[in-house]
């Protein structure tokens, strides 16, 4: 397994904002926590993740505890059972001597400043699978934390395709809309990241809140069935959400993606949709081990990484390409964290709620 190296020192003027701002990691998934459990270790998230994550600098992750990918499961297929399992290990590590983490259940639970020494994490699913075709278990994994939610992965499941299922044209499905209805009623995250077009367009006329797409980038700059063009980017404004960027180099410029086509990317956004609609979603792999056939990966091959932006490490390059493509400290705050905790606490129900 690749170990972390040390946090990339940026310069003063980046770590000064790195220290100062909430920073808010749009997704990350369970993935590298089911690998170090592979390998015997009896609690990767206080041993190696959130240390790594609170050295970095990040306030809360929005964290893919299960989803659809087969990688999700344990590689075993069984995407309820093991999204509980995934869960009682993170809530049991919640409780351990020296934890240094919490979950965010309500908008009472967001970080209103840094905290040194102490994560938030939001419980996401990345595609609605472990469900299995019912609405009482979402509403038993939101009894568990559960805050986020995509309908879909890549692929087809009971409440609609993804974008790899493009030729069918199917969208949301009739479950899916009770799901989305659900979804808002008790005050949880809708994220249309992965879903395809029909559907995307589908869930924004029947949801009743701010929706989201927590990773992709912009089509525009670089032409991707994982990216979002200009309508769906301004759709997603126009109800008061956001769009993450996307660290994922098949997604930013292909094979040779650098920090500097991740620019691009979000000042085309911010020209299009302005900065307050833009935030963080990553979805970095470096860290998570191998991925399963299945899953339209390559075991063997290296993880795919862009350029001076391999981990949320090199987070201070980042901020220091903001500041050189001249957006103002305020601006560069805002994409951190400043824009997710504004719509999360549009979306997430009061404690009392």
């Amino acid at each position: 397994m690749t170990q972390p190296g040390p946090p990339a020192s940026g310069s003063p003027h980046a770590g000064r904002i790195l220290r100062e701002c909430v920073v808010v990691e749009g997704h990350r998934d369970v993935y590298e926590q089911v690998h170090r459990t592979s390998l015997g270790e009896p609690d990767p998230i206080n041993a190696a993740i959130v240390p790594r994550l609170l050295r970095d600098g990040i306030d809360l992750s929005v964290y893919a505890i299960g989803g659809d990918s087969y990688a999700h499961t344990q590689n075993t297929g069984r995407y309820l059972e093991t999204t509980l399992e995934n869960i009682d290990q993170l809530l049991q590590a919640s409780v351990a001597p020296g934890c240094r983490f919490s979950l965010v259940r309500c908008r009472e639970d967001l970080p209103g400043a840094v905290e040194p020494g102490h994560l938030r994490i939001l419980l996401h699913l990345e595609g609605g699978r472990p469900l299995q075709g019912g609405i009482a278990q979402l509403r038993n994994l939101h009894r568990l934390g559960v805050r986020s939610m995509q309908p879909t992965w890549n692929l087809r499941n009971e409440l609609g395709d993804g974008v790899w299922e493009n030729r069918t044209k199917g969208g949301l499905t009739r479950f899916g809309v009770e799901v989305i209805a659900e979804m808002n009623r008790l005050g949880m995250v809708v994220d249309l990241s992965h879903m395809n077009r029909e559907g995307f367009y589908q869930v924004l006329e029947v949801a009743r809140a701010p929706v989201i797409v927590s990773h992709a980038n912009a089509c525009g700059v670089y032409d991707h069935v994982r990216n979002l063009d200009d309508a769906q980017m301004k759709a997603i404004a126009g109800q008061g959400g956001l769009v993450g960027i996307l660290a994922l180099p098949f997604t930013v410029a292909g094979r040779d993606s650098s920090i500097e086509h991740m620019l691009s990317h979000i000042d085309y956004m911010a020209d299009r949709i302005g900065v307050q609609h833009i935030a963080l979603g990553m979805d970095f792999v470096k860290y998570d081990g191998p991925r399963s056939l299945r899953d339209g990966h390559d075991p063997r091959a290296e993880p795919p990484v862009v350029r001076g932006f391999e981990e949320i490490e090199d987070l201070p390059n980042l901020i220091d390409g903001l500041l050189a493509h001249g957006w103002s400290d305020a601006d560069v705050a805002a994409i951190l964290g400043g824009n997710y905790l504004r719509v999360l606490s549009t979306i997430l129900p009061g404690r009392d709620g």
